[in-house]
């Protein structure tokens, strides 16, 4: 296909200085690169290598993977891109202020409709999943030099460029993905060493016997997870009021939830609630679990199930913010519900305890060392990800 069009008019005081159209190739060439790989991931159904929860570690491939497929002489596409504007190895185009319009400018690839051309986005993108998914590539295998498309040789340099990030950086995603996969164990071991390093029905040992439970509850809601430990210390007094069963065992309802609608076990206590700011005591049912977990997960069905508490699920890490608007939906009545909640969230005692968790998680928990990027899911990620930098960074200086 030829395309019939006068000259671009150029302004002859702002002649094309070589260097900038370089480096304005090789950028749009960088974004063409971003954008293929991105092109390829939304096709795909995507693979067990890359969980949803590894987003952080795929995208990371993916941005050295690109800057691989650019280095040197990239996909070629740079040079092309030159040529058509005049810069790179055609100099008179640069010298003349009138430039040919790109399909006549260009010497690389032949815009015609061949099958060559029209093969591009099929070849390549065929070959981009094939090497994201670890899969053999489904490339052309033709030895007859003469039945090989003009792309075949362009997409196979392309391959064998990215190919020493893409296996470096398999290793790397399998190492993340196993350090996440172990956060959680490793979390609750070290929450477990820090409680029974205080004292018996202690706030700090309240808090630290808990914090698992609160660390998977919060990323399932979206909030701070110290919101949800205060939460609990508020309604169950650090533990020490919790609810009791007629038979005098505990309730594990660390939420103060009632049994309006409940068809599970329930426990029937003497409570304080608020009326126009009066405070006054009253019987009523509370929901009875089995164990601190159960009790955690019934608090996150109700709060993503009550469109009441969707503001509150809004609040992201803003605890304050949290407890404003578990209050003003009616979680509680007592006025000062938000203060509370805040004041202990943000409080000394709190702090004690996750120092001494976190410290229990860098020095080991008696089962074996635990590495300080295991001690919680986001220092795990930190971690692997700055080792998968320094990896990649290492492979491109080859």
């Amino acid at each position: 296909m030829r395309i019939a069009a006068s000259p671009i008019e150029l302004n002859p005081a702002q002649r094309p200085d070589a260097a900038r159209i370089d480096q304005a190739a090789r950028e749009f060439e960088g974004v063409f690169a971003q954008m293929l790989i991105k092109s390829m991931r939304d096709a795909s159904f995507g693979d067990a290598l890359f969980p949803g929860e590894n987003q952080l570690y795929r995208d990371l491939y993916d941005q050295r993977l690109a800057k691989s497929m650019t280095e040197g002489n990239g996909l070629g596409l740079a040079k092309v891109i030159a040529r058509q504007l005049g810069g790179g190895d055609a100099e008179a185009a640069v010298l003349d202020p009138r430039l040919a319009p790109p399909a006549d400018a260009a010497s690389g690839l032949p815009l015609t409709g061949g099958a060559g051309m029209s093969a591009l986005p099929e070849a390549l993108g065929a070959q981009t999943l094939d090497l994201i998914a670890g899969r053999p590539s489904s490339a052309n295998t033709a030895s007859d030099a003469s039945a090989r498309s003009p792309m075949d040789g362009f997409v196979e340099s392309l391959m064998q460029r990215a190919r020493p990030v893409a296996d470096a950086a398999t290793g790397i995603a399998r190492t993340a993905t196993a350090a996440v996969a172990q956060a959680p164990a490793a979390l609750e071991r070290a929450s477990r060493a820090a409680a029974e390093s205080f004292a018996p029905r202690s706030p700090e040992r309240f808090v630290a016997s808990i914090w698992s439970h609160a660390q998977a509850a919060a990323r399932e809601l979206g909030v701070d997870a110290k919101a949800l430990v205060a939460q609990a210390a508020l309604e169950t007094g650090w533990g020490r009021r919790t609810i009791q069963r007629g038979d005098g065992t505990t309730a594990n309802n660390l939420f103060g939830i009632k049994a309006t609608g409940w068809k599970g076990d329930r426990a029937t206590v003497n409570t304080h609630e608020y009326t126009n700011g009066v405070r006054h005591t009253e019987r009523a049912d509370f929901r009875a679990y089995g164990s601190p977990a159960e009790s955690f997960a019934d608090y996150v069905r109700l709060l993503k199930t009550n469109p009441r508490y969707r503001q509150a699920l809004e609040s992201g890490g803003d605890v304050r913010r949290f407890a404003s608007a578990l209050q003003q939906a009616g979680y509680a009545t007592d006025p000062r519900y938000a203060d509370k909640l805040s004041a202990i969230a943000n409080g000394p005692t709190m702090d004690r305890a996750l120092s001494t968790i976190s410290q229990f998680a860098r020095a080991g928990t008696g089962t074996g060392t635990l590495p300080a990027s295991h001690a919680a899911a986001p220092a795990a990620v930190n971690t692997v990800a700055e080792a998968a930098e320094r990896a990649v960074q290492a492979l491109l200086r080859r």
